[in-house]
């Protein structure tokens, strides 16, 4: 499976790689909720901290949470967002916001086979961040 999973990361990137020639953008995306997550994300990697979030337990205690273990049938949700097995919900959160940034479908608007290929792969790495959020949200309670 793992030889299947670096070939078809080879593909999505010579798809949307640029062309020789052409530069890279790293200008953010227009659309303001796009917008609001990169700006998270850019703090979060400069200050390695997430003002959107309060510290402690969900009750306002700051007590250790049990370590958390992921159910086994989401390991494929893990990988399609390149966070390691049971990875936080924080990093799994700022794999999806990076990786969302990456195949947003609005970034190619003007090629149908690769905003076609990235809706695939958006949807796919929606469904893979909702089912670990939710998984972590119930064993939280």
């Amino acid at each position: 499976m793992e030889g299947f999973i670096d070939r078809l990361a080879e593909l999505f990137k010579s798809l949307f790689a640029p062309e020789e020639g052409e530069r890279p953008t790293t200008r953010p995306p227009v659309d303001p909720d796009v917008q609001a997550a990169w700006e998270e994300l850019d703090e979060y990697i400069r200050t390695g901290t997430n003002r959107s979030r309060t510290s402690g337990n969900a009750d306002g205690s700051t007590r250790a949470r049990a370590p958390h273990r992921p159910d086994e049938a989401l390991r494929q949700d893990y990988a399609n967002l390149e966070v390691p097995f049971g990875a936080d919900i924080e990093v799994v959160r700022a794999s999806y916001k990076r990786l969302m940034l990456s195949y947003h479908p609005d970034k190619f608007a003007g090629n149908p086979e690769k905003q076609r290929i990235a809706l695939e792969i958006a949807k796919k790495i929606n469904q893979s961040f909702e089912r670990i959020r939710s998984q972590q949200e119930d064993q939280g309670s």
